[in-house]
């Protein structure tokens, strides 16, 4: 029996791989350090802000919060409502999974300042019992810190709960948590990355989500 549904969002609810990718890339301009792949930037993706940048380029931490200081005022200045949007299925499946008294939330390590907003602005708020941030926690994914928190505060037994997210890193952290895992294969991760990190079950549509979850 599945309770408790918990969501990553950037790569699994929420598209915000391009706006990711494009102050990835001027962030890196603005330190004037050689720009990197595509491939290179999406690979960390789901990592806590700073720790992207040193899982790419050797950075002590003072490098990793100027890099951090860097992407936050080039995403402030990119971002603009409705350059994020849903995937497809997403409100659909969720909206049935509610109806079917599935509870829902989301671990992320997007700050609650944008993640709550992007929630907001995406129509999900009516349905997402309990949102956890990079700012919730002192030990970011793959730890099972984001998933433990919101089990103790909702009362859920990790066997009852599915973490579903698009990244290797959310797997682990499923994984360590006790939590049966979803992988979605449309978001950052590649399908091989996401079975080597032991999820559970492979999606290639959010929609599979609803046969996935008895």
């Amino acid at each position: 029996m599945t309770s408790l549904a918990i969501f990553d969002f950037d790569g699994t609810l929420g598209d915000t791989t391009g706006i990711i990718l494009t102050t990835m890339a001027a962030t890196f301009k603005a330190m004037g350090q050689q720009p990197l792949s595509e491939a290179q930037y999406r690979s960390v993706i789901g990592l806590p802000l700073e720790k992207c940048f040193s899982a790419l380029i050797p950075l002590d931490e003072e490098g990793e919060a100027k890099y951090a200081a860097a992407y936050r005022k080039k995403f402030d200045e990119l971002d603009r409502k409705g350059m994020v949007t849903l995937y497809p299925g997403v409100l659909e499946t969720l909206v049935t999974l509610k109806e079917r008294g599935v509870r829902l939330a989301i671990a992320s390590s997007r700050h609650r300042h944008t993640l709550d907003r992007y929630v907001s602005e995406l129509g999900l708020a009516p349905l997402i019992e309990m949102t956890v941030g990079a700012d919730d926690v002192t030990k970011a994914k793959p730890d099972p810190e984001p998933v433990n928190i919101i089990l103790r505060k909702l009362g859920v037994p990790a066997e009852e709960t599915i973490m579903v997210g698009d990244a290797p890193y959310d797997i682990l952290m499923g994984r360590a948590a006790g939590c049966r895992t979803v992988a979605v294969t449309y978001g950052n991760g590649t399908a091989d990355n996401l079975k080597a990190a032991g999820a559970d079950f492979l999606a290639d549509s959010f929609y599979d989500i609803i046969q996935m979850v008895r």
